[in-house]
């Protein structure tokens, strides 16, 4: 008895530990993760993950759509954008030093963020 109790609590621990790390989900179904990578955002529901980033010159970023199917934009002030879309990635490459400020054209400015390039 005390080998099957202990088995069940072994079991129970790895099968939360498991499904912890595999991320969360949010009210929508749409698993939220920990950005791919240092020079990454993830773009989910009126949310931006991290929505700034301080980088160097000529470093990628890439943006990646967590959202459900839900559609969103990255659209930068200087007018670079992203197509509008519920899912994929879109990156791009900063060369020249300044503040780059960005947010979703559909959400305003509760998905905005902005990228330094030093």
């Amino acid at each position: 008895m005390r080998i099957a109790h202990s088995l069940l609590i072994a079991f129970t621990t790895f099968s939360v530990a498991a499904a912890t790390a595999c991320g969360s989900s949010s009210s929508n179904g749409a698993v939220i993760t920990d950005p791919p990578g240092p020079n990454a955002v993830i773009v989910s529901n009126d949310k931006l993950t991290p929505p700034s980033l301080q980088i160097a010159a000529g470093t990628t970023v890439t943006w990646t759509w967590e959202s459900g199917g839900t559609s969103h934009n990255v659209t930068f002030d200087d007018g670079v954008h992203s197509p509008t879309q519920g899912s994929g990635t879109y990156t791009r490459t900063f060369t020249a030093a300044g503040t780059y400020a960005y947010h979703c054209t559909i959400h305003g400015t509760i998905m905005s963020g902005n990228i330094t390039v030093q």
